[in-house]
């Protein structure tokens, strides 16, 4: 888990109301992320597991989610390509990265992030804890 600063864009009022998207292509672990969701409290979430359907919900509209949570390895698009294509929509939310991959991958990952200029909040290993989760979430409130 690293944590980082809250966004720079305008905070949600409340967790309810925190509109949240989870991209993970394993449906085990959409399942459980949104679970974990819930029990923090958030209640608007979205669960996709194709990158390119995630860019079709959030182009044109980029205040459309406040929290993205997205996984690395993905079909199609892998998540260093949508955090590329994120950033072209003008995306103002926070960011959570969340893998199975290497530390390495996830500090490159984190680089990447940044230097888009995304409000990371931080990155998770799979299989996600919901006392880091929390963690980080924090940092949107």
């Amino acid at each position: 888990m690293t944590p980082s600063k809250a966004p720079t864009s305008a905070k949600p009022a409340s967790r309810n109301q925190t509109r949240v998207l989870v991209l993970d292509d394993d449906s085990f672990q959409l399942d459980l992320i949104a679970e974990l969701l819930r029990s923090l409290g958030f209640a608007d979430l979205s669960c996709m597991t194709s990158a390119t359907e995630a860019l079709r919900n959030i182009i044109g509209k980029p205040n459309s989610f406040d929290l993205v949570l997205i996984d690395l390895h993905l079909p199609g698009m892998d998540g260093f390509q949508f955090m590329e294509a994120l950033a072209l929509t003008d995306y103002k939310g926070a960011l959570i990265i969340v893998s199975g991959q290497s530390q390495d991958v996830m500090r490159g990952a984190a680089l990447v992030a940044k230097l888009r200029r995304f409000t990371l909040l931080g990155s998770l290993t799979k299989p996600v804890q919901r006392e880091p989760l929390a963690a980080l979430i924090a940092g949107l409130f």
